[in-house]
């Protein structure tokens, strides 16, 4: 280490030396330094940090062997003297630089990770000669431009030949001008004729003479480059573009594209705190109020810009919560925020062109600050506060809100946020906050929005305006509307209360004066009672009470004509609300998981119009007792019942076989009888949404017992079967298993199952089809089932070739494995290419387990055994597992690992380079220091990443 030390002091000195030098000769005109330099410098930058966290290291050799420490060090000191030869530079340090002379442009500083990676990024792409198009997008505000005088300046000093071109786009910029603004950047002029082909060629021609970078910034609309004149090539010319359009990056066909997001917490408070100007120390209770006006420009660079500019000077807490309040309510100033924030914000909204997209860009602003939804879920609210037509099937507006949807994405006024752990990943969406304060501007004239401010008393009677069309009071403590209230509300259209969950009263009078309300939510709160006055709404197109699981009333609705959708689903009425019948325009029905116990006969008939109907109700009784009634129902596009009888049941299915989806539903989940409890597909890992369900309980599957066997309808996506009555050898006994297109498949008590699938060579090629499209497995309580797939003895030899030719579970995704008491392993090492897709495993209490992939002595061992896509491994009350393979298993997606209650695991052989966390039970931290890692890496540095839990 000494001799390490002294030699790291030559090394500095040579460094120390160099940036003199550099700096010297960089001070004369025409000369810059190579890039090998700023090379060399970096690389001995991150020597000298190797060798503090060394020193560092063989001070505390507690932990580390004396061995490890020993070939370390050597390493760096071989690291360092390579460095001093190369700090040499016997060819100069820096070059002329005369085709580069320019003007490094004004830049808001930035810093943090975030930039540094987009700035890395962009700059590693420009050195490969396949990118030629860069495209930066994202929202107003974000920091494109900023991101990209960065990397102009950066460019003049870096580049080593051709020149940087810097042009702003204006938002109403022809092709003509465009060309005009490129050639001047030049120092060229174009013909002044109107002849485009002619002016492109003229300034093709310049731009082809000299290498250069070209930017472009501001980008608002699609250019056909070659119309312009611009020829990306290698050795020529290389494009960076900013646009707020991801769209308008894909069609001018971008080779990278890069998406700014927001600030974090801590960079965007360093950048707040930076552009307020001298070091300032706050007084005691200012600097907590001044965090929350920074967060409220929710990470924007622009609007931290503008925001903390507005405050510069000011110490005391009464102006400082002044802006606070102001800023929530969105009450701004016009010369500031107006016009230097939303300004931008609302020229990406009037681009939009689309007034049925505006609307559903403004109904987001009805949403709490920072509110995740899923993009199924804010489909669902849209259809139901009635922004979609009706005129197409389902399925056809479906897809257009999806649309809809996906393009207010990529304009940035819609953010998807991703949330990834041990036990799912999932995608939502949300709206920044400048930009839903920018809608609430846009509606407040019509609107009171009060959503997720923590509100416990209703609005006073005074802010219930007669101009209000929309108020939102959802997720608020609300607890009651007390006798009295009656807002004057002549022209209200939408009231959304919903998650107010503490709300349990509402008095008859609140309705009176709402004439033409349209939509009213009340989900997610505590109503037992609805007042009789909403009978009296005979506007109400939608009326919301989902996971009302207090409600047990519900008044005659028989006068809400109009009413076109009505959710009951998860909520406590148990009996179907009077009028029903009358319901004629009713589109929409959902029952789903309520504790509706029946549905009277004659009733469903009469909503000829329906297209979504919902009786999967949590109260078993409920149940399709004739399946007439659903026959005659012709408009229906979605259906979820259980069916009273195996009769019912199969009328149906030869109902949606004889129709074969011309008419019949496009979407079901049939369920025959499943008496008992059902169960979620996971309590881990989510299931594939399957729009074609079939679950099976407590009946008849296999032929040979003389009862009544269920049919099973025709490209079934999901299937559950749960104690039938005669078993199954293997899932290939299933009848019509061909006719399939199964994604998810589960399977509970099933007696004498001893395997999935059973191997034979013998069998016709096309046999094992049926099994390549699943993608979650679920296997609970099979207590005969001994693995996954066993191969019969005449197949040992030809094995791999089957394998090879795809005959197997290419598609699988997931496997979940819970009680299967007689498993000893998942399955053997020749077996392992069937799960080369699996991202998730996870087996649970299989108690005589002792290991997870079986290795024998017949294996071919020169493969090495991989799970390549294994992103989450997951063993719990595995009470004999020894080992999880005799040999190592490279996983090099594995992310997360969880071990709990393997007490007998002593070795772990796993190969990984995505680590994030290894979860321990909380008390195991003992057994978990006895287990071995045989990897590559060394247990202590996976140390780090393990959480006791």
């Amino acid at each position: 280490m000494q001799t390490l030390l002294r030699e790291l002091d030559k090394l500095t000195g040579k460094e120390d030396d160099v940036i003199s030098q550099v700096k010297n000769e960089e001070s004369k005109l025409g000369r810059k330094r190579k890039r090998e330099v700023d090379d060399w410098l970096r690389d001995v930058k991150r020597a000298k940090a190797k060798v503090s966290c060394l020193e560092r290291e063989v001070e505390d050799r507690r932990w580390y062997s004396r061995v490890k420490l020993v070939n370390s060090v050597n390493k760096l000191i071989k690291q360092v003297d390579e460095l001093q030869k190369q700090g040499e530079f016997t060819c100069g340090l820096t070059l002329i630089a005369e085709d580069n002379i320019g003007y490094e442009l004004p830049t808001v500083e930035l810093s943090g990770d975030g930039f540094r990676k987009n700035l890395n990024k962009v700059l590693s792409r420009l050195r490969d000669d396949k990118v030629l198009k860069i495209g930066i997008c994202g929202m107003g505000g974000v920091g494109k431009t900023a991101l990209v005088t960065h990397i102009h300046n950066h460019l003049l000093k870096q580049s080593t030949k051709g020149k940087v071109l810097w042009v702003t786009v204006s938002q109403e910029c022809s092709v003509h001008m465009l060309q005009d603004k490129i050639a001047k950047c030049l120092d060229r002029t174009l013909s002044n004729v109107d002849d485009q082909i002619q002016r492109a060629s003229e300034l093709s021609h310049f731009l082809k003479r000299e290498r250069h970078v070209l930017i472009l910034d501001d980008v608002w609309c699609s250019y056909s480059l070659e119309e312009v004149g611009i020829q990306p090539g290698f050795n020529r010319c290389k494009l960076i573009l900013t646009s707020r359009s991801l769209n308008v990056c894909k069609q001018i066909a971008c080779n990278e594209v890069i998406k700014l997001e927001p600030l974090p917490e801590d960079e965007a408070w360093n950048m707040f705190m930076r552009n307020l100007g001298d070091p300032i120390v706050f007084s005691p209770g200012v600097e907590s109020v001044a965090r929350s006006v920074a967060e409220e420009c929710g990470g924007l660079p622009l609007g931290i810009v503008v925001v903390s500019g507005s405050m510069r000077g000011m110490t005391d807490i009464q102006e400082w919560r002044n802006a606070l309040n102001e800023l929530r309510e969105v009450r701004f100033n016009e010369d500031c925020m107006e016009e230097k924030v939303f300004r931008v914000l609302k020229f990406s909204y009037t681009r939009l062109n689309d007034m049925m997209l505006q609307r559903c860009f403004l109904h987001l602003a009805l949403y709490p600050e920072d509110h995740r939804i899923s993009t199924e879920n804010l489909i669902r609210d849209f259809f139901m506060v009635g922004l979609l037509s009706e005129s197409r099937s389902w399925e056809a507006e479906y897809d257009g809100a999806y649309t809809m949807i996906n393009k207010l994405v990529n304009v940035c006024l819609l953010e998807r946020t991703k949330i990834s752990n041990a036990y799912y990943e999932s995608d939502y969406l949300k709206i920044h906050d400048l930009v839903r304060d920018m809608a609430i501007s846009m509606v407040r004239s019509q609107s009171m929005i009060k959503s997720g401010l923590g509100l416990r008393e209703l609005p006073s009677e005074e802010e219930w305006t007669e101009d209000l069309e929309r108020v939102s009071l959802m997720h608020n403590f609300i607890k009651e509307i007390p006798t009295g209230v009656s807002p004057n509300c002549p022209r209200l259209l939408a009231l959304l209360m919903n998650n107010n969950y503490f709300l349990k009263e509402i008095h008859h009078s609140f309705f009176s004066r709402m004439p033409t309300l349209k939509v009213l939510n009340l989900s997610y709160t505590g109503i037992e009672i609805l007042p009789e006055s909403i009978s009296d709404l005979d506007n109400l197109s939608a009326l919301l009470l989902h996971k009302c699981e207090k409600l047990r009333y519900v008044p005659s609705l028989v006068k809400l004509r109009a009413l076109r959708t009505l959710d009951l689903s998860w909520s406590g009425i148990t009996k179907a609300p009077a009028g029903l019948e009358g319901l004629v325009n009713l589109r929409t029905l959902d029952a789903g998981y309520s504790k509706l116990k029946e549905m009277p006969e004659g009733i469903l008939p009469k909503l000829s119009h329906l297209k979504q109907l919902d009786l999967k109700s949590a109260d078993k009784s409920l149940k399709v007792k004739n399946a007439r009634e659903l026959i005659s129902l012709k408009r229906l596009e979605k259906v979820r019942c259980r069916f009273t009888d195996i009769r019912e049941y199969n009328a149906y299915v030869e109902y949606l076989k004889l129709q074969d989806g011309d008419g019949a539903p496009k979407q079901w989940e049939l369920i025959m009888p499943i008496i008992y409890k059902e169960e979620n597909a996971s309590r881990v890992f989510g299931p594939p949404i399957c729009s074609k369900t079939v679950r099976l309980g407590a009946c008849h599957v296999m032929e040979g017992g003389g009862e009544e066997l269920p049919l099973f309808p025709k490209g079934i996506q999901c299937l559950s079967i749960k104690d039938p009555l005669d078993g199954m050898g293997s899932l290939m006994d299933i009848p019509s298993i061909a006719d399939f297109k199964l994604r998810v498949c589960g399977l509970k008590r099933i007696p004498g199952m001893e395997h999935l699938v059973l191997f034979s060579s013998s069998s016709p090629a096309d046999y094992y089809a049926p099994l390549r499209s699943i993608e979650y497995l679920k296997l609970d309580a099979l207590y005969d089932l001994r693995a996954l797939v066993e191969a019969v003895a005449d197949a040992a030899s030809p094995l791999r070739g089957w394998i090879s030719e795809g005959n197997g579970f290419w598609g699988l995704k997931t496997v979940y494995i819970y009680k299967c008491c007689q498993m000893k392993n998942l399955l053997s090492h020749p077996l392992l290419p069937l799960l080369s897709n699996l991202e998730n495993l996870h087996i649970q209490e299989c108690e005589v387990m002792e290991e997870v992939i079986e290795v024998t002595e017949t294996d071919d061992l020169t493969s090495t055994p991989s799970l390549p896509k294994l992103r989450t491994l997951c063993l719990r009350d595995l009470q004999a597992l020894k080992s999880i393979c005799s040999r190592m298993i490279t996983c090099n997606s594995l992310q997360y690992v969880i071990l709990k209650q393997c007490k007998k695991l002593e070795r772990i052989a796993l190969h990984d380079n995505s680590l994030q966390a290894i979860h321990v039970g909380k008390d195991e931290k003992e057994w978990w220091e006895s287990v071995r890692w045989n990897s590559p890496l060394d247990k202590s540095f996976l140390q780090p990443y393990v959480r006791y839990r």
